[in-house]
């Protein structure tokens, strides 16, 4: 007796599970948005098209205001001129007008040596006579070690501009130039970017800023629809998963259209999601469900508006 109760419990069961299965996957259908955003918060001062206009991939949709950006650039422009033309003077060395400087200069430290040293030796010998005093002897001392010293230091430069430019000044000038020219080439691509284009072949969507407006930073300022037709993303309930394949064809409604449609199942994504609450009716809102994105096929489609409810017959399957 318990075996039958049982039994039957299992059978009611599975009746009634079967009464609530659905017979329909709904979904809507999309076209691939591609936005376009501002790069900086500022004045939109052209726009170039409207919305419902076709574009080419590259063809320009707004300006922004890029003043700004020009004068970053001319900044870097110049900086950057002024890093070549010290590499250059740095490959060419000291000229030779330095060179023949620096040797006058020596020569004139030369001959004061020899007078400061006269000098002092006179004062020595007076000294020891005690015919000066012991003050101009020390002053003639200091004059004579000053003489020396200096013509130690234009000795040394004279030296330093005959060996000419140190290989690790001449690579540090090279990299700031290379530096440099990076930033220069960073700040003209944004500066390209102040200019809004189609990344894509498509159709303009919207428009949400007008002319004199002042977006956001990086806010979305053009959206266009682009492939060759719509896709349609459903709601698949799980029972009716594993019954579908990547490449096979079904056929869908959609509102407004009196001809079913030919779909091909191009995705099924793994891990399920939560179901919108326009995809099921209020019994069958405890299923979980698998979002599958269909290719919707034919001449037809190209007319077809993005958002438009689609269903799918599970009976199909």
């Amino acid at each position: 007796m318990r075996q039958y109760l049982t039994a039957l419990i299992i059978i009611t069961f599975l009746l009634t599970g079967c009464d609530r299965l659905p017979t329909e996957a709904l979904g809507t259908l999309e076209w691939d948005r591609v936005n376009g955003r501002a790069i900086q918060s500022e004045v939109i001062v052209e726009v170039f098209v409207a919305e419902g206009d076709v574009v080419a991939v590259g063809a320009p949709l707004l300006r922004l205001d890029s003043r700004k950006q020009d004068v970053k650039v001319k900044r870097y422009e110049a900086d950057l001129l002024q890093a070549i033309w010290h590499e250059k003077e740095l490959q060419k060395g000291p000229r030779q007008e330095e060179i023949a400087e620096a040797r006058a200069r020596l020569s004139a430290t030369d001959a004061n040596v020899i007078t400061t040293e006269l000098t002092y030796n006179r004062q020595k010998t007076l000294r020891t006579g005690d015919f000066t005093s012991q003050e101009l002897l020390d002053n003639a001392k200091n004059n004579y070690l000053t003489a020396k010293a200096q013509q130690q230091e234009r000795t040394e430069t004279l030296n330093k501009l005959l060996a000419g430019t140190r290989i690790e000044q001449l690579e540090q000038a090279r990299a700031r130039v290379v530096s440099l020219e990076s930033l220069l080439e960073g700040v003209r691509l944004q500066l390209e970017e102040y200019v809004v284009v189609a990344a894509r072949d498509g159709r303009v969507d919207s428009l949400p800023y007008k002319l004199g407006d002042k977006p956001p930073r990086m806010a979305v300022v053009s959206t266009i629809l682009s492939g060759e037709a719509p896709w349609a993303r459903v709601y698949i309930p799980e029972p009716y998963r594993s019954r579908m394949k990547i490449g096979e064809e079904y056929e869908i409604n959609i509102d407004g259209q009196a001809e079913s449609f030919t779909v091909k199942l191009r995705s099924l994504q793994a891990k399920s999601s939560f179901t919108p609450y326009f995809a099921l009716t209020e019994k069958d809102r405890s299923y979980l469900s698998y979002v599958a994105e269909l290719d919707v096929m034919g001449a037809k489609a190209t007319q077809l508006s993005s958002g438009t409810p689609v269903q799918l017959s599970l009976e199909q399957l």
